[in-house]
């Protein structure tokens, strides 16, 4: 695939969330089971057919400024996640945060 034939930084800053994988990549399929156990809407881009891996770099150091070389590369709402581990953190975060939900004084 030539570059000129996937997805351009521009195009890629218009989604709100998303998951860059590519194939036969056990922590994409792990990232995205976690991401559709809680509910979470997502697209999937993958390199080598909508998107090159420089442009891949390219993106998610002008996004997040974070230099990356692996996949899963997520990004939720707009916010840079990280990884298959970083959203492993992120999610129990979010369940932490949730726990005092129905906490009264």
């Amino acid at each position: 695939m030539s570059t000129d034939q996937g997805l351009t930084i521009e195009q890629l800053m218009a989604y709100q969330s998303v998951v860059i994988t590519q194939p036969n990549c056990p922590y994409c399929v792990k990232a995205k089971a976690l991401l559709d156990q809680q509910g979470i809407e997502y697209s999937t881009l993958v390199l080598g057919q909508q998107l090159t891996k420089t442009v891949m770099v390219d993106f998610i150091h002008q996004f997040a400024n974070v230099n990356v070389r692996t996949v899963p590369q997520i990004i939720l709402a707009g916010h840079y996640i990280g990884g298959h581990d970083d959203l492993v953190a992120y999610l129990d975060r979010q369940i932490d945060n949730n726990d005092f939900d129905d906490f009264e004084l």
